[in-house]
């Protein structure tokens, strides 16, 4: 008389195919070249904008598609928002320290 349930060895969401993986390694690969690209063009204060948000979808599809997030339980999803708000606040902090310090002259 076994009263515990029967454990499988394998747990969470089941992993995305083959033919999900290529289409993200090339999207992936897309937005690495979009960034590259970018970089040489003198696009001004839009240059870092736009890299902002190529790094913001790339880090998306990493998240929704190699971390599993878009098939796994709410509390992981709400988990890992958690962790890159306060990875937001964190840098919100340090750019705020860095762009409100006042240039002190050399003292020579």
């Amino acid at each position: 008389m076994n009263a515990r349930p029967q454990r499988s060895h394998r747990s969470g969401p089941k992993p995305p195919s083959l033919g999900s993986n290529l289409w993200t390694l090339v999207s992936l690969l897309v937005l690495l070249g979009l960034s590259a690209g970018s970089a040489l063009l003198k696009l001004g204060p839009f240059n870092t904008v736009a890299n902002l948000g190529i790094a913001a979808i790339k880090a998306l599809l990493v998240l929704t598609i190699f971390m599993r997030l878009k098939a796994d339980n709410a509390l992981l999803r709400i988990v890992a928002s958690a962790g890159f708000a306060w990875l937001a606040v964190m840098i919100a902090l340090g750019l705020a320290d860095v762009l409100t310090r006042t240039p002190l002259p050399a003292p020579w």
